[in-house]
């Protein structure tokens, strides 16, 4: 224990030495210099937080979240394996309901959509790619289907009018 608080005066008297200048000046005690350093630490998480602010970030979704982009207001309703292709790869389902709230039908397919996995590698749409028309005022099931093996998590990106949205989704374990 006596080299415990050896070690640490001695590592202490070297952290004021090493600190202070060679000026007339005496040296600061460790309560002035908590709180300068307080005082740097608040300035600099202020900054931080201000920038944060001016730097827009999308939003990311969750499974049952409601998007709204443009006059579609889409929910991911469920997202899991659906089947499995071989020993690594499956079938990972994404269920959506997607609603017209506009005065014009819309069109979507596959192209509005594209899954990556959380290394931003994009995952092959599976089986025959669909488009659906959804009738203005209208709602429609939308099932999209990707090849995938083991992933932690996925990444749903839609582009609707400019606008993307991206979903975060649970992920495929090697025993799904």
């Amino acid at each position: 224990m006596k080299k415990f608080w050896l070690v640490s005066a001695m590592a202490a008297a070297l952290m004021l030495a090493a600190c202070s200048d060679d000026s007339s000046e005496p040296a600061e005690t460790e309560e002035e210099a908590t709180t300068e350093e307080t005082t740097e630490e608040e300035a600099a998480t202020e900054e931080s937080a201000d920038s944060e602010e001016t730097a827009e970030e999308p939003t990311l979704y969750l499974v049952d979240d409601e998007v709204t982009a443009g006059d579609l207001t889409m929910t991911v309703t469920d997202a899991g394996v659906s089947e499995q292709i071989d020993d690594t790869n499956r079938v990972y389902e994404i269920n959506m309901t997607v609603m017209n709230n506009g005065e014009e039908d819309l069109t979507l397919s596959y192209e509005d959509f594209m899954l990556t996995d959380l290394a931003d590698e994009e995952k092959t749409a599976y089986g025959e790619t669909s488009e659906w028309t959804v009738a203005a005022g209208e709602s429609v099931e939308v099932p999209l289907q990707y090849e995938s093996a083991a992933a932690t998590a996925f990444k749903l990106f839609g582009t609707f009018n400019e606008e993307e949205i991206e979903w975060r989704l649970p992920g495929i374990t090697s025993l799904d």
